[in-house]
């Protein structure tokens, strides 16, 4: 069975490797034109000129390994919807969401009336860097429509335009079911990359 994957992904690094580079339009037996297929896209232009987003590239798959711009955000999670506020690192364009809690989350970025008022975090009598409990009233997360993170376990997804506009991103987090005594708390990473 090893051998068989070891042989598919070797295989499957080939063909890829190929199409970084192979932007020449082939003929189909019927005549049609068959664009070239590019796995791989960097900043918007993929490998060999070919631009995510266009007929070689239509769901702009990235290339590049995520990069975070900055020190992770830790937000504490409980059944109760909190939110918090984060200054969003400027240009970045992906978030990596890392869940470590025995349970799944949800988690959204939402609007805020103002003013915000906030408190400083505190897990386990340590104060979060970063990290900011908003106390105003905001928006929450819907733990039907948002974001779902299972428990021990972590994807990178695009950033969403921040509904508030500006770096100042208010997220909504909350956990699907209690997470027990030990104080649990999502990491955010914000950077680029897939």
């Amino acid at each position: 069975m090893q051998r068989v994957l070891f042989a598919f992904l070797l295989l499957l690094h080939a063909a890829s490797a190929h199409a970084q580079v192979d932007t020449t339009t082939s003929v189909a037996p019927d005549g049609a034109k068959i664009e070239p297929l590019v796995l791989w896209c960097r900043s918007g232009v993929g490998l060999g000129a070919v631009p995510c987003g266009g007929p070689a590239n239509p769901l702009n798959v990235l290339a590049s390994p995520f990069a975070r711009a900055a020190k992770a955000f830790a937000l504490p999670v409980s059944t109760t919807p909190q939110t918090y506020a984060i200054v969003q690192p400027a240009g970045t364009a992906a978030y990596r969401g890392l869940n470590p809690c025995p349970v799944d989350i949800v988690i959204s970025s939402v609007a805020a009336t103002a003013p915000v008022t906030t408190q400083p975090v505190v897990i386990n009598g340590q104060t979060v860097p970063n990290v900011l409990q908003v106390t105003s009233p905001t928006g929450t997360v819907n733990q039907f429509e948002d974001t779902y993170f299972m428990a021990r376990s972590g994807r990178v997804l695009a950033s969403t335009a921040n509904p508030m506009g500006g770096t100042t991103r208010y997220v909504s987090i909350m956990a699907v079911a209690d997470p027990g005594a030990t104080p649990c708390a999502f990491r955010l990473h914000y950077g680029g990359g897939s």
